[in-house]
């Protein structure tokens, strides 16, 4: 398990995590797809957020960043308590982020 003390604790350190951990080649990847097929990178890079970020093993603070994220409480709801939702949601804070930064 990875340490604890090395988990983001907000999704703008998850962010530059990710991106700072990715090649060329995978943020190219990640930039030209399609918003409505980020689902496919679930088992790939959902998989290492859940599990790098400890998501699964209480991370609490990620998940409630999160859920802070959503604008109605049901989703709200849905973040504190669906790992594979809060890490959908951070992939897609990637892809934007990467594409702010070629397409501003």
């Amino acid at each position: 398990m990875p340490d604890p003390s090395l988990w983001p604790k907000t999704i703008e350190k998850a962010i530059e995590r990710i991106i700072a951990s990715m090649s060329e080649e995978e943020k190219s990847e990640l930039r030209n797809t399609h918003e409505k097929e980020l689902i496919n990178f679930h088992f790939g890079l959902g998989w290492v957020i859940r599990n790098e970020f400890g998501l699964y093993q209480g991370n609490d603070a990620l998940l409630k960043a999160c859920a802070r994220s959503r604008h109605n409480a049901f989703e709200r709801l849905l973040f504190m308590n669906d790992r594979d939702e809060a890490s959908g949601f951070i992939i897609e804070e990637v892809w934007k982020r990467l594409n702010s930064v070629t397409h501003p």
